[in-house]
C-alpha cells in the first residue's frame, strides 16, 4: 500500500510545480491565496503551510498585504537551519570537508590564472592578519572566511562562491561548538598554510599551490579528528588522512564538456 503524502507536502510539491510551469522568475508574483488553491486543487489551509514550509527554505517570500513572491535562491536559509547534528557528527563533518577540499582544489588552476595584482596584495594582507593574531593566541575567523571569498571572486562564480561560503559557516559553527583548532600552534599553523598559499599564487606556481591547499586540508582533517579524540576521551593519536590527488585539468574538461552538452 503507498504511503499517503500529507497535504502540507503535496501543497508544496504543486506550488513548487505551478513555478516552474508558468516560468516565474525572482519576485514575480503568485495569484492570490484563494485563485491559486483553486487552480493547484488544495484546500487554502494546506496551501497556507505549503508557502510556510517554501518560505523556510527561501523558495518563495510572503509579504504581509502584498501576497507571495519568488524569492532569489541563497544558501542562507539551509545555513540558519543547519541542524546541530552536522556539527555534532564527526563522520558526517569529514564527509563534508572532503565536499570541500574538492571543490576548493579543483577550481585552483583557473584561479592561478585569473586572480588579479589586488586580489593577490589583499590575500597578502589577510593572511599577515592571521599569523598576528595566532602569535597573539587569537582566533581569526573573519580574516579566515574573508581570506577564501577573496581568493575565488576572480572567477566570479556566484555560486561557487555562496557554496565555499556555506562550507566555512559550517566549520565556523563547528569551531564554536568544540575546542577545534583551539590551541596557539594550530593557529599558527593554519595562518603559515595561508601564508604558503599566497606565496604559491604569487609565484604563479600551479603545481605548489595545489600541492598547499592539500597541505592545508590536510591539517584541518588531523585537527578535526584530534578534537573527536578528545570529546571522546580518546589519547590515541589521530589517524592520518590523505587527500587523494586532484587532476584539475581532467576536472575542467568534465565541466566545459557539461556545459556544452
Amino acid at each position: 500500500m503507498a504511503t499517503r503524502i500529507p497535504a502540507y507536502r503535496q501543497a508544496q510539491m504543486e506550488i513548487k510545480r505551478y513555478i516552474e510551469a508558468q516560468k516565474l522568475g525572482l519576485g514575480d508574483p503568485l495569484p492570490p491565496e484563494s485563485v491559486l488553491a483553486e487552480k493547484l486543487g488544495i484546500s487554502r489551509p494546506s496551501l497556507r503551510e505549503g508557502v510556510k514550509a517554501l518560505e523556510s527554505l527561501g523558495i518563495v517570500e510572503a509579504r504581509h498585504g502584498e501576497g507571495v513572491f519568488v524569492s532569489a535562491f541563497s544558501f542562507d536559509t539551509i545555513i540558519e537551519n543547519l541542524p546541530y547534528s552536522i556539527v555534532a557528527d564527526g563522520k558526517k563533518l569529514v564527509d563534508l570537508l572532503q565536499v570541500r577540499a574538492a571543490l576548493e582544489i579543483g577550481v585552483l588552476d583557473q584561479v592561478a590564472d585569473q586572480i588579479g595584482e589586488e586580489d593577490k596584495k589583499r590575500l597578502r594582507d589577510i593572511a599577515t592578519r592571521m599569523l598576528e593574531a595566532a602569535q597573539r593566541n587569537e582566533q581569526f575567523d573573519q580574516e579566515d572566511g574573508e581570506f577564501h571569498s577573496t581568493l575565488f571572486r576572480c572567477l566570479n562564480n556566484a555560486f561557487l562562491s555562496r557554496l565555499v561560503d556555506l562550507f566555512w559557516q559550517v566549520f565556523r559553527r563547528m569551531n564554536m561548538a568544540s575546542d577545534f583548532d583551539s590551541e596557539q600552534w594550530s593557529l599558527e599553523s593554519t595562518a603559515k598554510d595561508h601564508l604558503h598559499i599566497v606565496e604559491m599564487i604569487e609565484r604563479g606556481d600551479k603545481a605548489g599551490l595545489i600541492k598547499a591547499h592539500q597541505k592545508h586540508f590536510h591539517g584541518i582533517f588531523t585537527r578535526m579528528k584530534q578534537a573527536q579524540g578528545r570529546t571522546k576521551g580518546s589519547a590515541s593519536p589521530a589517524p592520518q588522512v590523505q587527500i587523494a590527488p586532484i587532476s584539475t585539468m581532467n576536472l575542467s574538461g568534465r565541466l566545459d564538456g557539461l556545459g556544452k552538452a
